[in-house]
C-alpha cells in the first residue's frame, strides 16, 4: 500500500470523530486524511428513493473521488458503509467492531419503517428514554464514551437520525467484495461477531478506542503486507 493513498475515517451511528481520537494518531502515513463528519455527509445526500447504504456509498463515492488507491476505515456502522465503499470502488476496507450482515446488528426492532416512525416521532432523542439506555449500558471501560454520543443525541436532526436508521437496516443486496481485515471484541454487545475471520480486541464495542495500539498494529500489518 502506496504512502500516497488517501485514508478516509468514517464513524458510526451518531458518532463523529472522536471515535477514532485514539487510534488515529497511532496509523500509518498517508498523503491525505479524510475525516468524514456524517452528519455533514449526509446533509449533502439526495436520495431518490429510500435511503440505503448502497445509495450513500455511491454518494460518498462520487463526491469524493473514492478509489481503488484509498484505504477507508469505518466503526460500527462507519465500518458497513465502509464495505460497500469497497464493493462500489474497489477501496480497502477495514472494520472495526462492524458487520457485513445486517442480522449482526443486536435491535429490539429491525423493521425500517416502523423506525423511521421512531425517528420522526423523536423518540429515539427523548432524553428520558436516553437516560434509561445508558444507566442499562453494560460496560464500565466504555461507560463515558458512550454517554458522550447518547447525550449529542438530542442536538441531531431527526432526518439525519432517520437516515442513520435507513443506512442501518434497509434491506440491500449481499455483498460479493469482502473487507480486507475485520476487528471486533467477543464482548461487543451492540453487533455481534463476525462468521468470517477477525482479529480479536478485548473489551467491547469501543475496543478499538481503548486497545489502540492493538487495533493500529493489525491495521500497520495489513497495510505493510499490501505494501510489500
Amino acid at each position: 500500500m502506496s504512502s500516497r493513498s488517501r485514508l478516509i475515517l468514517l464513524p458510526g451511528y451518531t458518532e463523529d470523530q472522536r471515535i477514532f481520537a485514539t487510534l488515529r494518531p497511532l496509523l500509518p502515513p498517508f498523503a491525505q486524511v479524510l475525516a468524514l463528519e456524517l452528519e455533514e455527509e449526509f446533509a449533502h445526500w439526495r436520495p431518490a428513493g429510500r435511503p440505503t447504504v448502497v445509495e450513500l456509498a455511491r454518494h460518498l463515492a462520487a463526491r469524493h473521488g473514492v478509489g481503488p488507491a484509498d484505504v477507508v476505515i469505518g466503526h460500527s456502522m462507519g465500518g458497513w458503509i465502509a464495505a460497500h465503499l469497497k464493493q462500489h470502488t474497489g477501496a480497502t476496507a477495514i472494520l472495526l467492531s462492524s458487520f457485513t450482515d445486517q442480522a449482526k446488528i443486536v435491535s429490539a426492532i429491525r423493521s425500517p419503517r416502523w423506525l423511521g416512525l421512531v425517528a420522526f416521532t423523536g423518540l429515539v432523542q427523548n432524553r428520558y428514554i436516553n437516560q434509561y439506555f445508558k444507566r442499562r449500558y453494560p460496560h464500565d471501560e466504555s461507560r463515558a464514551l458512550h454517554a458522550q454520543f447518547v447525550d449529542g443525541m438530542g442536538r441531531l436532526r431527526r432526518r439525519y437520525v432517520h437516515q442513520q436508521l435507513q443506512v442501518l437496516f434497509a434491506p440491500v443486496p449481499p455483498l460479493t467484495a469482502q473487507p480486507e481485515l475485520r476487528l471486533h471484541s467477543r464482548g461487543d454487545t451492540v453487533v455481534r461477531p463476525p462468521d468470517e475471520p477477525y482479529v480479536e480486541l478485548p473489551g467491547d464495542h469501543f475496543a478499538h478506542y481503548f486497545y489502540p495500539e492493538r487495533a493500529a498494529q493489525a491495521i500497520c500489518n495489513l497495510l505493510g503486507d499490501r505494501r510489500a
